[in-house]
């Protein structure tokens, strides 16, 4: 029948990624989207419009234990 725990996306093996804080592989499936910022912080800099700034920020993933480790679960 296979498995329906939820996990999986349907169509057979999802592409490995590396988590940002302990270098471990885990399936793109299981991992958890972090969203990594630059170093700005526009609430330092007064007159300041977010809207009107471009804040650079990559997608990078977690493996489940560091994200249950930091709280972003």
């Amino acid at each position: 029948m296979g498995k329906k725990w939820g996990h999986y996306a349907v169509g057979g093996r999802s592409q490995p990624v590396t988590c940002i804080y302990c270098g471990r592989l885990t399936p793109r499936v299981k991992a958890i989207p972090v969203r990594k910022g630059s170093w700005l912080d526009t609430k330092v800099i007064p007159g300041l419009d977010r809207r009107k700034v471009f804040i650079p920020s990559r997608k990078a993933y977690a493996c489940i234990s560091c994200a249950k480790h930091r709280g972003l679960l």
